[in-house]
């Protein structure tokens, strides 16, 4: 396959194509097992969430012109566990869009219009950028193909920067200095960043150094709901084994692939707990 990106894929089609994607590498650090699951067990479409309030805002903040199109707002009553919502989640919820309360909608509509004033996260939504393309590369090294969708690609308009939007509860734990708390680990963003860095470089021919994202948090505070724009480079995620967890997950997943064997286990954890065994415990 020849390396190309697309426009114009939608997200579920960029999905559906062959090549392996961030989140599929993290289920293959988990379990080989887990990602062969994910791929094929049947979903119960009964039970999946019309309320994505994420997804909407990432479609109000990127793709604003395709916002009435994926996006209801049902104004009829204030919470979602009336007869009458529930009975117009079962008539419009097959058509695949989210569906948002009135006060859901409100909620958007502040933060997306908040975030206009803080000059850098303007400057990122608003210069010129590829928005939701899709990527896919040849990793000849090890015979797989890999694939990304950067929400911002500034490549091809002046700038080596890829950038992600996230919605968050804290815009505080982006800022905290431990592990256990920063969701550059706690939601394994580090890997996603030298994921979407180093098969952006393989496309482009030119090395990526930076990454950002947008943070915007989903609750208020003091009246409105804080934004951020906060970047991390190259040296400073091989720094934190970013690259070598990535490589680690690309080299398994290669092995899996090619040898067609997903059956795995997953282990315990043996750090801080189990203590040593003894003759006596066996």
């Amino acid at each position: 396959m020849k390396n190309y990106k697309s426009l114009t894929m939608s997200n579920s089609e960029y999905r559906d194509h062959v090549g392996v994607a961030n989140s599929d590498l993290l289920l293959i650090e988990r379990s080989a097992s887990d990602y062969i699951w994910s791929r094929n067990a049947p979903i119960d479409e009964s039970k999946t969430a019309a309320f994505d309030f994420g997804t909407a805002l990432h479609t109000a903040l990127l793709e604003p012109e395709k916002f009435n199109d994926q996006v209801v707002i049902y104004s009829q009553t204030k919470t979602r566990e009336t007869k009458a919502f529930q009975d117009f989640l079962a008539e419009h919820g097959e058509e695949s869009k989210i569906i948002l309360l009135e006060s859901e909608y409100d909620k958007l509509r502040f933060t997306v219009d908040g975030a206009k004033y803080h000059p850098a996260v303007n400057r990122l939504l608003t210069c010129k950028s590829d928005k939701e393309s899709s990527i896919f590369v040849n990793d000849k090294d090890r015979n797989i193909i890999r694939k990304i969708r950067p929400d911002l690609d500034y490549c091809e308009h002046g700038k080596l920067l890829l950038a992600d939007a996230k919605s968050t509860d804290k815009i505080s734990d982006w800022r905290e200095d431990a592990r256990w708390k920063n969701p550059l680990f706690t939601r394994n963003y580090a890997h996603t960043a030298a994921y979407y860095m180093d098969t952006g470089s393989i496309y482009y021919g030119e090395q990526i150094n930076e990454y950002t994202f947008v943070v915007i948090q989903k609750h208020i505070e003091i009246g409105r709901y804080p934004v951020a724009a906060i970047t991390i480079t190259r040296e400073e995620l091989n720094g934190l084994g970013a690259f070598d967890q990535m490589n680690y997950n690309l080299d398994k997943y290669a092995t899996c692939l090619h040898s067609n064997d997903w059956d795995e286990v997953e282990r315990f954890p043996l750090f801080g707990g189990f203590g040593e065994i003894t003759i006596e415990d066996v």
